[in-house]
């Protein structure tokens, strides 16, 4: 991934007042789910991914992805406000094993609690890691924890300081979690009520006027509950809609999207040319049947291209059939896409942002306070930050410590190609020697 200015796409000024916007980067993890979402002050990650194989990794995916996304927002200094695993399945809870090791931190969990199933053990993992964190002395190094019980869910959703640890001066997002691990059986089959997918976390993320909803891996009988609950409000109506259970047939249905009614969806499904079990293939995602329902309700388009569509079932662990099929409406894959990434600016309006050629989000926030850099050991990236600075003058600045060896005070920077006393008086509050 290219590291290029921010000052390409606006000039930021001492008090930092441009447009606050929110991203979501559906990370490629093969087969799984792993979404990040970015706040101009704080990021949070929803599940972990992902698929693992011969032909794919994605532990190293999303670690990969990680270290390149805290390298552009210094500001965020590795750190999750809050992580959440939707349920313990394997495809959504793998990579735990990377973001609880450093250089990254945790402030806040939140899970189904329950601690069973094919990726239990690293929910589990999650959970003794906040655990672990009450026994040290210090309580601000304690991470909250939160195991969300549909029982006790009101008619809103429920959240807390821990669901929505964010808080962002200028839009300060709104995080709701409306499913969680239901205690009471309502009338499910006793399979359904088993399958942890049907426990899944339901999350909804409001920005302004923008909102995302991430449904894990639902299915039907726990969506029609759902659906039930908020029947007559506007609770699931979503301007962007996180396609439940990778594209399955029995992850989204029509009930649903009327009542969400996005304008655009979003699929973590894994690459159907990777011919082994526990992957896209396998399994037939996403579906034929769920890619026209979704072609027949979303608002927005993209230019006409052809995919494969599964056609056949799940269950067997034989050769699932596919057949090609057209795009035509706003449904983005990372099968298709690799990595998505969506901005808005919380206005409704949502477009789309290549990863590889436009860089992450510096820090935005009002109030936000950018990190002091050591002149002598920064990097370019983390250069490039700072107010009145840009690609130019950071790598002039880097080329003269090369050459000069380390700045002895900061003055020293109108020796610097391109830099005079101006500059310096911008970035002095931020650098040190």
């Amino acid at each position: 991934m290219k590291t290029k200015s921010l000052f390409n796409l606006l000039m930021i000024t001492v008090s930092l007042a441009c447009n606050a916007q929110m991203r979501i980067h559906v990370i490629n993890v093969g087969q799984g789910c792993a979404t990040l979402v970015e706040f101009p002050c704080a990021a949070i990650l929803i599940d972990t991914g992902g698929e693992s194989n011969a032909y794919f990794d994605s532990s190293a995916s999303l670690q990969s992805y990680l270290e390149e996304f805290f390298i552009q927002r210094p500001d965020l200094q590795n750190t999750f406000e809050c992580v959440y695993l939707t349920h313990p399945h394997i495809d959504h809870t793998r990579g735990v094993s990377v973001i609880v090791q450093p250089p990254y931190k945790i402030k806040n969990i939140v899970t189904d609690g329950i601690e069973n199933g094919s990726g239990g053990s690293q929910q589990k993992q999650l959970h003794k890691l906040a655990q672990d964190s009450e026994e040290n002395s210090n309580p601000a190094d304690n991470i909250g924890l939160e195991a969300v019980v549909t029982d006790e869910i009101g008619n809103t959703g429920f959240t807390n300081e821990k669901i929505d640890a964010v808080n962002c001066s200028r839009i300060n997002p709104e995080i709701t979690v409306l499913w969680g691990t239901s205690v009471t059986n309502t009338g499910w089959a006793a399979e359904e009520f088993k399958d942890a997918n049907n426990h899944s976390l339901v999350i909804k993320i409001k920005y302004g006027e923008s909102t995302f909803l991430v449904t894990g891996d639902l299915e039907e009988a726990a969506l029609k509950d759902m659906i039930r609950k908020y029947n007559g409000s506007s609770v699931l109506d979503s301007d962007v809609y996180m396609v439940g259970h990778h594209g399955s047939i029995n992850g989204t249905t029509q009930s649903l999207l009327d009542a969400v009614t996005p304008k655009i969806a979003l699929i973590g499904a894994g690459d159907v040319g990777r011919k082994v079990y526990w992957t896209a293939w396998q399994y037939g995602h996403p579906r034929k049947e769920i890619l026209q329902m979704l072609q027949q309700i979303l608002t927005a388009t993209r230019t006409p291209f052809h995919v494969q569509a599964g056609i056949k079932g799940t269950r067997n662990r034989t050769t699932e059939n596919f057949e090609d099929y057209i795009i035509r409406k706003g449904i983005y894959c990372t099968a298709w896409d690799d990595t998505i990434v969506l901005e808005t600016s919380g206005d409704k309006m949502w477009k789309l942002v290549d990863p590889t050629t436009t860089p992450m989000l510096l820090l935005q926030d009002t109030d936000a306070v950018l990190p002091i850099l050591n002149l002598n050991t920064a990097s370019v990236a983390q250069l490039e930050a700072l107010p009145g600075i840009g690609s130019t003058k950071a790598n002039a600045i880097f080329n003269y410590r090369q050459t000069h060896g380390n700045f002895t005070a900061v003055e020293q920077l109108d020796d610097v190609s391109g830099i005079g006393p101006a500059t310096i008086d911008l970035v002095r509050p931020y650098v040190k020697i």
